[in-house]
């Protein structure tokens, strides 16, 4: 018999996605112990550290996309919610990869890391009990408007700060040079696009919105894709001006070798491309382009975090590290869509009439 997770996946996203999924986890569980084994853990761990940041703050993204709407009365954005509070079926999981992340920090990082283990364990704990009381909150019958919009602004600074400690452990501390000090920032700011775009996917892909809210849905990631945008024009400006050779080396070293092809797609996928196709109204309101749009944003985001992770280590390369990385990467995308496919299924399949909420908006 198939896992329950696989099944109920089934419901919300179809066989073949939920078969996907359960190939990839297994996949990526492999890539890990091969690596491991093999005596290339180093570039194991920074796949992994790397795709946990994506696939957490995706999560925690969603869910913050959630608890705007709800703070600001978005009665707009009804049928996304669902899809939205459905990040937090990744939290358990997340936790877990977390700490095999910061179990075997030490070998890629050298010098004291029990207290930065414990602030990032510590830090994603409250980040996921602060979303998952908002998200049971929203969702309880009769429920109290103004305690859902406490829990909502409370999970949203949580999720401010405990991001920002995510980005400083897992970006900056793994660099060699000076800090940059908009990476926090920017790095919480691109969890929430990724969990606006993963929204805006599945409610495109699901059928589960009209033409009315798709356009709304395209307006925030065309808007979002210029914050993130301005964000990384920040960190790029000061340090092109400045010219400091210790501070330039941090952003040369993803314009150089072979990060480059990498760091231009980035730089279409997020921004560029999506920027184009979701300017005209009419285009936003299909279901096509939004998700073209959203699926490109995503997929520009991952590599994104590789960026922030990957280039600051000194690892062994080759081919072997790269599939290896890759196989460990679709790993924890098969443990993210299993956990949240089988959320989304528990109410049936994406596309079915929404059944009526429990809570206010």
């Amino acid at each position: 018999m198939m896992p329950e997770a696989v099944v109920r996946m089934e419901v919300a996203l179809g066989p073949r996605a939920s078969r996907i999924a359960a190939a990839a986890t297994v996949c990526g569980i492999a890539a890990f112990a091969l690596g491991v084994a093999a005596g290339r853990s180093q570039a194991a761990l920074a796949s992994l550290a790397a795709s946990w940041l994506f696939f957490a703050g995706l999560a925690a993204g969603s869910v913050a996309v959630a608890a705007a709407v709800r703070l600001a009365y978005g009665r707009w954005a009804e049928g996304a919610l669902p899809l939205a509070e459905a990040g937090t079926a990744f939290f358990g999981p997340a936790l877990v990869l977390l700490a095999v992340v910061v179990g075997g920090e030490h070998l890629i990082v050298r010098g004291p890391h029990a207290a930065v283990a414990l602030r990032l364990l510590v830090s994603a704990a409250v980040v996921f009990a602060a979303g998952r009381r908002f998200v049971r909150t929203a969702r309880r019958a009769g429920g109290d408007p103004g305690r859902v919009r406490r829990d909502a602004l409370v999970y949203l600074l949580v999720y401010a700060v405990g991001l920002s400690v995510w980005g400083h452990d897992l970006v900056l501390r793994l660099s060699a040079g000076p800090p940059f000090t908009v990476v926090p920032a920017y790095y919480f700011l691109g969890a929430f696009l990724s969990g606006l775009a993963w929204v805006s996917l599945v409610a495109a892909l699901g059928d589960v919105s009209g033409p009315d809210l798709r356009h709304d849905l395209g307006k925030l990631l065309f808007g979002f894709i210029v914050v993130w945008s301005y964000l990384l024009w920040a960190l790029f400006l000061p340090t092109w001006y400045g010219n400091v050779p210790e501070e330039a080396a941090v952003l040369l070293r993803r314009w150089t070798g072979p990060w480059r092809p990498v760091t231009a797609v980035v730089l279409v996928a997020v921004f560029a491309w999506p920027f184009w196709l979701l300017f005209s109204e009419t285009l936003k309101r299909r279901r096509a382009t939004l998700a073209v749009g959203a699926a490109t944003i995503l997929l520009g985001l991952w590599g994104e975090r590789v960026l922030l992770v990957v280039p600051s280590l000194e690892l062994r390369g080759g081919a072997a590290s790269i599939v290896l990385g890759i196989g460990v990467g679709l790993g924890v995308a098969g443990a993210f869509l299993l956990s949240v496919g089988a959320q989304l299924g528990a109410s049936g399949p994406l596309g079915a009439a929404p059944a009526p909420r429990r809570g206010p908006p």
